[in-house]
């Protein structure tokens, strides 16, 4: 791969690959099964590389037969480095991730044959994730190139005459939005129906379309990630993943009442060392310092301070909604779904509960389903029988009635009760009385879903939480209301809120 980046020039002549991390495993270390598994990974990645390849290739065939493809300025990027949430093994759920759960290769070898299926949520190992960021040190979440250092396609016949070309200018997000407006001729207003409007701080890469030698539009830009902090300026990068002391912001800095301490900081030139591999803030402490003086005052300018180096002091910094999410919420199936993020928090234990009326004929239906096997919650009716279902990172809790209903009124769904030692017992309610229970060690979950999930009521979308039935599986009888309360069987940490939080992509 190294190699490849050489020969097109995507990377200079000079580059230099950085170390491994002893915490990440060498290929020649693994044993056979080890290596078919991590095999496994990729190849899926590989698999969704093409179909993400194929659906590009409809957008552009689709311009094409429109006559506008020549005219038509594509961006093609990435949000930020090769992520590693899989962990030192990979993970089949990457929800277990943010738990603190680690899989078993045994366990992964088991699943391989549906890796990249529908039944689960898998991230390959962090080897990929150093891998494919070559040849930059670490991954996501860190701001060394390899978390923030991607590339970037773009693609403009009617304005780019040297179709192929390799261009090195610097170049951040933030500058797509300048050359856009550039490359049709608009100017960002200062007003929009009388309210003024944010300074647009990037700029136009326009003019290093049509010449290589064109220097960048602008030579500095900050970083910052749950405290990884970098900036880049004038051929030089200073690093550091360390907040030196409490909470630091630009007054204070400014204020001339804070020491610097500089060897948290590591320095590199860029122009002559593209991949990190040479530290030189050891040779350099005034060129680190102004460096850092530099990223507070970018930073303060654009509102990422003050900065906390502590849970406790990013928990402080949080500011509350100005209205609440209550503990106990009233939810009508007429309403539509709803997000996660708007249900009060159960991670302490709670209940939800629908009041339907159950047909004289054999009840059958989705009462009310959030999330899906990777990660969520469900209660439905087969055949009479009630049964509830939480699906967490640590595996499936299901509870099955031991009576079918009956017709008419009822209140049925279930109870969440965190147990000590990380036990969680899932009941079944039938007008408040259990008629079903299980439990096992898996904890409640912060997030049912990384990316959010949404509460439907009286059926479900998309994947099932479960096996045993096949969304939408619509409820038929009738579905008055449905409840959901948090509460205090245990009582929620914050820090441990916070952590999830800072964990999820």
């Amino acid at each position: 791969m190294f190699e490849r980046q050489l020969a097109a020039g995507i990377v200079p002549e000079g580059t230099t690959l950085t170390e491994r991390p002893s915490w990440v495993p060498d290929w020649d270390s693994l044993t056979d099964e080890e290596r078919r598994v991590y095999a496994r990974m990729h190849e899926v990645y590989a698999g969704f590389l093409t179909h993400t390849d194929a659906q590009i290739g409809r957008v552009v065939d689709s311009l094409d037969k429109l006559g506008v493809l020549d005219n038509t300025l594509i961006f093609v990027m990435s949000d930020n480095g090769a992520s590693a949430e899989g962990g030192v093994g990979g993970t089949y759920n990457e929800h277990r991730f943010t738990h603190n759960i680690r899989d078993d290769v045994s366990d992964s070898m088991a699943l391989l044959d549906d890796w990249g299926g529908l039944d689960g949520y898998p991230h390959y190992a962090w080897g990929w994730a150093w891998a494919g960021n070559t040849p930059f040190r670490l991954w996501k979440r860190y701001t060394w190139l390899g978390g923030t250092r991607v590339p970037m396609i773009v693609h403009w016949p009617s304005g780019i005459r040297d179709s192929g070309g390799v261009r090195d200018q610097f170049a951040h997000a933030i500058d797509i939005l300048p050359t856009v407006l550039d490359a049709c001729g608009v100017e960002m207003p200062e007003t929009v129906d009388g309210v003024g409007q944010l300074p647009v701080n990037g700029a136009s890469l326009r003019p290093a379309f049509g010449d290589a030698a064109e220097p960048s539009p602008r030579s500095t830009q900050y970083f910052e990630m749950l405290g990884s902090r970098s900036i880049v300026a004038d051929g030089w990068k200073a690093t550091t993943d360390h907040v030196s002391t409490g909470v630091l912001d630009e007054e204070l800095l400014m204020e001339g009442s804070r020491d610097f301490d500089t060897d948290t900081w590591s320095l590199f030139r860029l122009e002559s060392d593209f991949s990190e591999a040479h530290d030189v803030a050891g040779e350099y402490p005034d060129v680190v310092r102004a460096l850092e003086r530099q990223w507070f005052i970018e930073a303060g300018r654009n509102n990422v301070t003050p900065l906390a180096d502590s849970l406790r002091g990013r928990v402080g910094a949080l500011r509350s909604r100005r209205y609440p999410i209550p503990p106990l919420l009233t939810l009508y199936p007429e309403g539509g779904p709803v997000s996660d993020d708007s249900l009060p928090r159960m991670a302490g234990g709670g209940r939800v509960l629908a009041e339907v009326d159950v047909p004289d004929s054999v009840a059958e239906g989705v009462l009310f389903a959030l999330g899906d096997w990777t990660g969520g919650f469900a209660a439905f009716v087969d055949r009479g029988i009630l049964t509830v279902v939480a699906a967490t990172p640590s595996g499936e809790i299901r509870a099955v009635a031991d009576r079918p209903l009956s017709g008419g009124r009822h209140t049925l769904g279930c109870v969440f009760r965190p147990g000590p030692n990380g036990l969680l017992r899932l009941e079944a309610l039938v007008d408040d009385v259990v008629v079903g229970a299980a439990e096992h060690n898996h904890e409640l979950p912060h997030a049912w879903q990384h990316g959010g999930a949404s509460l439907t009521l009286g059926y479900d979308r998309g994947l099932p939480v479960c096996k045993g039935y096949d969304p939408p599986f619509a409820w038929n009888g009738v579905l008055h209301r449905v409840t959901v309360e948090a509460t205090s069987d245990r009582p929620v940490v914050e820090k441990d809120v916070i952590r999830i939080a800072m964990q999820v992509d």
